[in-house]
């Protein structure tokens, strides 16, 4: 299907025109064909009224052929066109108005009408090319009458013309002054569209803040106008998260460059033994081993953020899944006292290598948080409402409520004094949170300070395995 293009006031003025011009020239031809049946109606009143009266004539004056002619001709004289003929079956005709021959004659005319009074009139176009309403009318007396009259039409005909050209000159007009106004009011009523195009063009990325829909628009253009204000809400929004993104990368980046920085300047400063070159070397590759942690996050964040971004859903048994990732950690868990449990089991679809990376992030984030000789929980259930939940649970230290609001954003750390195992990158909530995303599901975060913290991811209905 073709987009619409071109000018909206050209194709209102248009339609506007063709809608103006349908309506004149339909009101115009009604009139027409009504003024036309009127005019047969009153042709058809005439002639049956000329036949009726030569008819009173000849039951008057059954055989004088002297007054019938009389009263043939005077009929014919009183109205300019009107021809009437007068037959008998036995004497033919024998009456009948000058120039009555040219136009009945023996051509046939009334040759199908057989009528005992008057009967319908016809439009005929005579030899002489000349357009005449005829009728014919019959009675009894001695013998079979019949009675023709016929009414010229040149006059009804020029009228008609007349009327024709007319109605043309008043639609040309009406054209015209269709296209003018039409035009006139399409600009006009366009005004607000364009003073809204104005607006836009004038924003930028120092005016995210400002809305359009705060102005008086018509009734058309408040949904554009309240869409486009949430438009700018999101871009605002994603504006400021990319700047406060920028702004923690950097900052992130920064400090392990420092490091790098710092060690090398203090190797290459003084000579040192073997062991001091291998510590700084050892220090150097944890730094870089986090900073390749931190591209691969940013990375897989920034991939998961495409709309074209690709799942490979799979049946998946959760138990399993949870065992696999419980497997990976062991070791740690092991070396910590740190107990980890699987309860409840359940099917779901979903992709398993994001799985696993989710629960993943949550197991070390709990690892890193939890005292020795805690507990980490992956409790499987089936929801009421149809939805699979996964909730991972720990031991440990909490989260401290003012910082619960912001533990999924990116980077984000919660009290960096409270002892942790290891140091991460701030993005695996954030990691999590895009791949529930990915699989149309949630998580909601619980956390009580020195009891542990609960995370529980939600997968909707339609990921379910049936």
């Amino acid at each position: 299907m073709t987009a619409d293009t071109g000018s909206i006031a050209a194709r209102l003025t248009f339609w506007y025109a063709l809608l103006s011009v349908i309506v004149i020239a339909a009101a115009g031809s009604g009139l027409y064909w009504v003024l036309i049946q009127q005019l047969h109606d009153e042709d058809d009143r005439l002639l049956a009224g000329k036949i009726a009266e030569v008819r009173a004539v000849v039951l008057l004056h059954p055989n004088d052929r002297t007054a019938l002619r009389e009263e043939v001709q005077h009929e014919a004289e009183t109205l300019p066109g009107i021809f009437i003929r007068v037959k008998s079956a036995q004497a033919g005709v024998v009456a009948e108005s000058p120039g009555s021959r040219k136009i009945f004659g023996d051509h046939g005319l009334f040759a199908a009408i057989h009528t005992p009074d008057i009967g319908e009139a016809l439009n005929w176009l005579a030899p002489d090319g000349e357009k005449y309403r005829v009728m014919r009318g019959g009675f009894e007396l001695e013998s079979r009458y019949t009675v023709d009259a016929a009414l010229s039409l040149k006059r009804e005909e020029q009228f008609l013309a007349s009327y024709r050209r007319v109605l043309l000159l008043a639609v040309t007009g009406a054209l015209a002054v269709a296209l003018g106004a039409g035009y006139l009011i399409a600009r006009r009523g366009l005004r607000p569209v364009s003073r809204l195009a104005a607006i836009v063009d004038g924003l930028g990325a120092g005016k995210l803040h400002h809305r359009i829909g705060e102005e008086a628009w018509p009734d058309e253009l408040k949904p554009l106008a309240k869409n486009f204000d949430r438009l700018l809400s999101r871009l605002e929004e994603s504006f400021a998260r990319i700047s406060r993104f920028s702004a923690d990368i950097a900052h992130e980046l920064r400090t392990p460059l420092q490091i790098l920085r710092g060690e090398a300047e203090i190797t290459l400063s003084k000579k040192n033994s073997n062991e001091n070159y291998r510590a700084c070397i050892e220090s150097a590759a944890d730094e870089y081993d986090r900073l390749s942690r931190m591209v691969d996050a940013l990375l897989f964040l920034a991939r998961s953020e495409q709309p074209n971004a690709h799942l490979d859903r799979q049946t998946l048994d959760a138990r399993q899944e949870v065992i696999a990732v419980f497997d990976f950690y062991q070791a740690m868990a092991d070396e910590q006292g740190i107990t980890l449990t699987c309860l409840g089991e359940g099917t779901l679809s979903a992709d398993s290598a994001l799985l696993r990376r989710a629960l993943g992030n949550l197991v070390a984030n709990a690892l890193r948080h939890t005292p020795d000789g805690g507990r980490i929980t992956v409790d499987i259930q089936s929801q009421p409402d149809h939805m699979m939940a996964m909730t991972v649970s720990d031991t440990g230290h909490g989260i401290a409520p003012e910082d619960l609001p912001h533990v999924l954003e990116r980077f984000y750390r919660a009290d960096a004094a409270r002892p942790r195992q290891g140091q991460g990158t701030g993005l695996g909530l954030a990691i999590v949170q895009s791949i529930m995303h990915l699989h149309g599901g949630t998580i909601s975060i619980r956390s009580e300070v020195d009891r542990g913290t609960s995370v529980t991811l939600m997968f909707p209905i339609d990921t379910v395995a049936g």
